[in-house]
């Protein structure tokens, strides 16, 4: 037995063998694919969370806004519910032509059913009201906001009797203004009254 050869090959085969680079390309390969997957988190899936949170937040925000404005739209609704029916309330004050027939009418028949005699029933002139007209500028050339119509009648009878043609005319759901009254006494002990009333009605458009 050859001594020599016998150690000679024991001290080969405890010699490790020389590391290469294929001895570290699993771990570059590791170390290549955490760098891509972090890069490709911050500059690709990073920035699209960021964009979808920043269109989250829009949302809500828009929401907040609709919110906001269906409480002012529910405001408005009201406001227009309360004018539109102050309008109809005023509206319904005006009189039309035919009301203003009406009216001799009412006067007629109440001063007949109450023995009342109409000495005179007439209707007057028609004035035109202008409302805030500016300092300077002719009123004439600015259209009537309104009309007032005078309707003048005299009325001969008791007075309790007359009271009741008065609360008849009052309980009328129109505008109507006793311009003028004026109550005499006769000899006979009945009364006299002279009487101006004013009607308005809408200009014509």
């Amino acid at each position: 037995m050859d001594l020599k050869n016998l150690f000679s090959r024991k001290k080969n085969d405890g010699t490790e063998e020389p590391k290469t680079i294929k001895s570290y390309l699993s771990i570059i390969i590791i170390i290549l694919l955490l760098i891509i997957t972090v890069c490709v988190h911050f500059f690709l899936v990073n920035p699209e969370f960021e964009e979808q949170q920043v269109m989250i937040d829009d949302m809500y925000y828009k929401l907040g806004e609709i919110d906001n404005m269906n409480s002012q739209i529910t405001g408005l609704e009201k406001q227009v519910e309360e004018l539109t029916l102050a309008r109809e309330i005023k509206f319904n004050l005006f009189v039309s032509e035919q009301e203003v027939e009406d009216l001799y009418q009412l006067i007629s028949f109440t001063a007949l059913r109450n023995k009342l005699k109409v000495k005179r029933l007439i209707r007057g002139e028609e004035q035109a009201v202008r409302e805030n007209v500016p300092a300077g500028q002719d009123a004439a050339s600015i259209p009537a906001d309104y009309f007032k119509i005078f309707v003048e009648y005299d009325i001969e009878g008791k007075f309790p009797d007359y009271l009741k043609l008065k609360q008849e005319i009052a309980k009328l759901d129109k505008l109507i203004v006793f311009e003028k009254e004026e109550v005499k006494t006769t000899a006979s002990g009945s009364i006299l009254a002279a009487v101006k009333i004013s009607l308005v009605r809408m200009p014509t458009r």
